[in-house]
């Protein structure tokens, strides 16, 4: 039996010593491969079962390679501690950087986890982050322009928030617009043709979305109101009843006419006063006569010879300035500007009231204009300053467009 168990011994002997080299060939191949943990490995278990062989060489490389591999994971731990602080940060590709030089150790899976899942995930999160933000600026400046009333940036501004939160704002916004843009139109063609009450609908319609938008809806929709009302048809009188006529806005502005001129009366009257150097009392009358016969040679005549510095007296002048603001009121600007331009060249007596209303016919056909006749801007900013110059002047507030009282307000 013994004899048996030492031949097996010897038999096995060869084998072994096989064995043991080709482990220490693949040891040597692991390490041309650089794969150092491979290498210590078979290093070291050659030199554990045999100290002694190749003289020693597999333990000498077994310590080599395990001090090799004990270098790399510490650096592997650094790597990893580094990509992990990277990650959190949002500094992704610097913790890829460290993620990709990880190549064995304790933390090899969780690094290719890293590569493989999170960072990608990561990447697309902030990805999707940076067009939600992107798309929020976008809005934001637009809602800002549309505050301005920079309607074409706003516009152009809400069409791009093509995603994110904000995206049907957005296009609420843009169908606000195209709505205000159509009840303007649609209020300034109303207003040419004198379809006041249509003009109120639209223009209140663009107020209800923006009462200050571009155009000024509430400005145009306080001066159709008023020219709807001086146009609106008085009631009829009942048989043998007797009414005080309906309020007027030039009433307590001036003297309304109460009757027909009488241009022939009127003519004597100024020609009488003319003869007595009552040049004051002559003018009126003669402005009189302008208020029905606005083209009258003879009036035009008689106040050509008066003085130039003479100031029209009496309650006649006034029936031209009052004739001039009811035809304001009626919406027939060209002739209200006539009538008011003949009573300021010729010496009548309220001048400033006259400057105020042939501004105001001139802002209003402005507005109506949509903007357009810059001049008649300009122009209504120089009446104005000339109705300033009395001091004791105050404007007729409750029948004037806060809009161009506002301008009135602001010209100096």
């Amino acid at each position: 039996m013994k004899r048996t168990l030492i031949l097996a011994v010897l038999l096995a002997l060869p084998a072994f010593a096989a064995q043991k080299d080709d482990d220490f060939r693949a040891a040597q191949a692991a390490a041309n491969a650089n794969k150092i943990e491979e290498a210590a490995r078979l290093f070291c278990a050659i030199a554990k079962a045999d100290p002694a062989f190749h003289n020693g060489e597999a333990a000498q490389d077994c310590k080599i390679y395990q001090d090799q591999v004990n270098r790399e994971n510490a650096r592997n731990e650094e790597r990893y501690t580094d990509g992990v602080n990277f990650f959190n940060q949002g500094l992704l590709d610097n913790a890829e950087q460290k993620f990709r030089a990880i190549h064995s150790g304790t933390h090899l899976a969780d690094a290719q986890n890293y590569l493989s899942s999170k960072i990608p995930a990561a990447k697309q999160q902030a990805a999707a982050q940076g067009a939600e933000s992107a798309m929020s600026a976008k809005f934001e400046q637009a809602k800002e322009a549309f505050n301005n009333n920079a309607f074409t940036s706003a516009k152009s501004g809400f069409s791009q928030v093509a995603s994110g939160a904000h995206q049907s704002e957005a296009q609420a916004y843009l169908q606000k617009i195209q709505q205000y843009e159509q009840f303007m139109q649609q209020g300034d063609s109303a207003a040419a043709g004198k379809n006041y009450q249509a003009a109120i609908s639209a223009y209140q319609n663009a107020a209800n979305i923006k009462g200050d938008g571009p155009g000024d809806p509430n400005g145009k929709l306080s001066s159709v109101r008023m020219m709807a009302s001086a146009n609106a048809p008085q009631p009829q009188q009942q048989p043998q009843q007797i009414q005080p006529p309906p309020p007027r806005p030039v009433v307590s502005a001036v003297v309304a006419p109460t009757r027909k001129v009488d241009i022939q009366a009127l003519l004597r009257k100024a020609q009488a006063a003319q003869r007595k150097r009552d040049y004051g009392s002559a003018r009126g009358a003669y402005l009189a006569v302008l208020s029905e016969d606005s083209s009258n040679e003879q009036a035009h005549a008689g106040l050509d010879a008066l003085p130039k510095d003479t100031v029209a007296t009496g309650t006649e002048a006034d029936v031209l300035l009052a004739k001039g603001i009811a035809e304001y009121y009626g919406g027939d600007f060209a002739k209200a500007e006539v009538h008011i331009g003949d009573y300021i060249s010729n010496q009548g007596g309220k001048s400033a009231l006259a400057y105020f209303y042939l501004a105001t016919s001139k802002l209003t056909r402005y507005f109506l204009g949509g903007d357009n006749e810059k001049k008649l801007l300009a122009e209504a900013k120089e009446d104005f300053k000339k109705a300033k110059i009395s001091s004791a002047f105050k404007p007729p507030e409750k029948v004037v467009s806060p809009k161009i009282l506002k301008i009135f307000e602001e010209t100096s």
